[in-house]
């Protein structure tokens, strides 16, 4: 192989990666979730926020991005501590 390949024995180290394989780890917590539960739900609470900004908040909307009805979408805030916006 040629320089920079890879041989039997070699390891893959960062710098191997591709830059975007990296991007949002500096934003990822400092200390890791003690759960399978809070690590779920701090994805699933962000998800959900970002879906929810990018249909402004329609509720409908959202709901129909996400592939739920309404009622289970308010359901799920809740339980996730998101509330809309006054």
């Amino acid at each position: 192989m040629g320089e920079g390949g890879l041989t039997p024995g070699s390891r893959i180290e960062p710098h191997h990666l591709p830059p975007e394989l990296f991007r949002g780890v500096a934003e990822s917590p400092q200390h890791p979730y003690s759960t399978l539960h809070e690590a779920r739900s701090a994805y699933e609470r962000e998800f959900i926020l970002r879906k929810l900004q990018e249909n402004r908040w329609n509720m409908t909307q959202t709901a129909t991005a996400l592939g739920l009805e309404r009622s289970h979408l308010y359901r799920k805030m809740k339980s996730l501590g998101i509330a809309a916006p006054d």
